[in-house]
């Protein structure tokens, strides 16, 4: 059976085929009555899904996230998005004939190639810290090196995908050097490390990248102390030489959310925290506004209301093609 990408899906359509299953989440309504609320994704997006009592009654066995559905559902359109009203659905694994499910399909990643990412991140690196920095920045890049190229760098927010951290630091890196340029006079190696390390605690955060799930370390301790942990313990390993350089990266890391309110324990108090900061929220907030634009269905001029936003985003017309 063909695949129809969430992207490419009407509300109306009749869907009956697989998705990765990204998150289950059982909710209580009415007397005694359950509903299950779903992300499920293919390589193009996630899809909200819901699942009423007459469907949940139909499913074969328990679910499990990060693992192949087969469902059958219609397109509906609910506070002005798009959402899968489900009627049947199973794990591949429990049907008793192949639905012709091909995973290479449903696993929602960043559209550029993780490799190349890779090579380009840690060549930027290369070109342009020097020591120590430098081989702070080298030793973790080489210690968590699969894990960098897989994670997200959200469940939701902004770059929820596979690579989306990759990606994300890969764009900061290049955001900052050309700020740099106007900026001269900043620690320049302060800058690049904080912005290729702010969201290295994000690695032990979440768990399963193609369905992330908070990992315990990551609920109770959260990824600006991990991360902040990481570093120190890596500059201990490698004998970092200036205690007062790497007590200014860390505060980068500390302080990269920018306020207590948003989880920072502390707000930036050096030039090259706080360019730090502003350049992780324009690239999420940029993201966000991007994915937003992409999926909004409502009718006129501007999309629906963005809750983490919180604002309507404008939405111009086309170019029309010149004759």
């Amino acid at each position: 059976m063909e695949h129809r990408f969430i992207r490419d899906l009407k509300d109306g359509d009749i869907v009956k085929q697989c998705f990765l299953l990204r998150r289950l989440e059982a909710r209580a309504y009415g007397e005694g009555k359950v509903r299950w609320d779903l992300d499920l994704a293919d390589r193009t997006g996630i899809l909200r899904a819901v699942a009423w009592e007459d469907a949940i009654a139909k499913c074969p066995g328990p679910l499990s996230s990060g693992e192949p559905v087969a469902v059958h559902g219609q397109v509906i359109t609910y506070r002005q998005e798009l959402q899968l009203r489900i009627y049947y659905i199973a794990m591949v694994a429990d049907l008793h004939r192949d639905p012709g499910c091909d995973l290479e399909l449903l696993h929602f990643a960043t559209p550029h190639d993780r490799a190349g990412l890779w090579r380009e991140l840690n060549e930027l690196a290369l070109t342009h810290l020097r020591p120590p920095l430098l081989d702070l920045v080298l030793h973790l890049l080489a210690t968590y090196e699969p894990e960098f190229q897989t994670h997200p760098a959200a469940r939701k927010n902004h770059h929820p995908y596979l690579g989306g951290l990759l990606e994300h630091t890969w764009s900061l890196t290049r955001l900052a050097l050309q700020v740099l340029e106007v900026y001269p006079w900043l620690n320049r190696d302060l800058v690049l490390a904080g912005v290729i390390l702010h969201d290295v605690g994000k690695l032990r955060e979440f768990t399963r990248p193609a369905a992330p799930e908070l990992t315990p370390a990551g609920g109770l301790v959260g990824h600006i102390a991990l991360g902040w942990e990481m570093v120190r313990r890596a500059a201990r390993e490698i004998g970092f030489p200036d205690e007062e350089l790497l007590l200014q990266l860390e505060h980068i890391l500390i302080s990269h959310h920018g306020s207590l309110e948003n989880g920072s324990p502390v707000p930036p108090r050096t030039p090259e925290a706080l360019l730090v900061h502003y350049l992780d929220d324009l690239d999420a907030k940029l993201k966000m506004m991007q994915d937003h634009l992409e999926r909004d269905r409502t009718p006129g001029p501007f999309t629906s209301w963005h809750s983490l936003l919180e604002r309507r985003l404008f939405k111009p017309r086309a170019p029309k093609e010149e004759e």
